[in-house]
């Protein structure tokens, strides 16, 4: 199985061909003046990629929202939270009495949370709504992937001390970066990723494609999270 995987190139290799493509087209386009097509391979088109290319990759949502993520996730994987967690939906009767106290507080702990963080939303002119009192751009909505990962993580720890699988702040930060670790692949996707659809507005071949902004934007968010989910599925 692993032989027949080999043939198939690499999700990351395939978005740099892709981007390849593009600067191709590109300069094909500005020679043949098609549209408002930008040159890639332009003295200007070649600095504009250098200039950015560092700095889209790390503004991308998906970036900043999966690593805040992976990182609550951690703990709470390295714990044995979600393996706990796992058996309790498949009514395995496998747990100690010590790890059902642990998951125990740590269900009370989510609780706990879910509503400190309802009480400070829920109500207008809370301090996570925006200064017109209401959820849109508000505080709580930038922040959300941050809360639910602090939430996870709290849940993690709590089960990790509690269940002896934790013993000092050291396990914590190694969960933090275990499943970062596990899924490495998927932020080296991203970056290509990020690279193909830069270079493919830039250039404004979607332009002359006729490819509408949302369509565009949708297909990104999918190239996004998508590699995530393969990943995850082809590791478990």
């Amino acid at each position: 199985m692993r032989n027949s995987r080999s043939h198939f190139l690499h999700i990351a290799t395939i978005f740099f061909i892709l981007t390849v493509v593009v600067a191709l087209c590109s300069w094909v386009g500005s020679i043949y003046e098609l549209g408002n097509v930008q040159n890639l391979i332009s003295p200007e088109g070649l600095r504009w990629m250098l200039r950015n290319a560092i700095s889209q990759y790390i503004q991308t949502p998906a970036l900043q929202y999966v690593l805040i993520l992976l990182m609550g996730l951690g703990i709470a994987y390295e714990s044995g939270l979600l393996q706990s967690l796992w058996k309790a939906v498949r009514y395995q009767k496998t747990r100690s009495m010590k790890e059902r106290r642990a998951l125990i507080l740590s269900v009370i702990v989510i609780i706990i949370y879910t509503l400190l963080i309802f009480s400070i939303t829920v109500t207008p002119w809370t301090i996570l709504r925006n200064v017109t009192g209401t959820l849109e751009n508000s505080p709580f909505l930038q922040g959300l992937p941050y809360l639910i990962s602090v939430g996870i993580g709290f849940a993690g720890m709590v089960f990790g001390f509690a269940s002896g699988r934790f013993r000092t702040d050291r396990e914590i930060i190694r969960g933090m970066g275990s499943l970062i670790v596990r899924y490495y692949e998927y932020f080296i996707i991203l970056f290509f990723v990020v690279q193909f659809f830069t270079s493919l507005t830039y250039s404004r071949l979607t332009e002359w494609l006729h490819i509408g902004s949302v369509s565009l934007h949708f297909l990104f968010l999918a190239c996004c999270y998508l590699p995530l989910l393969l990943i995850v599925l082809r590791k478990e």
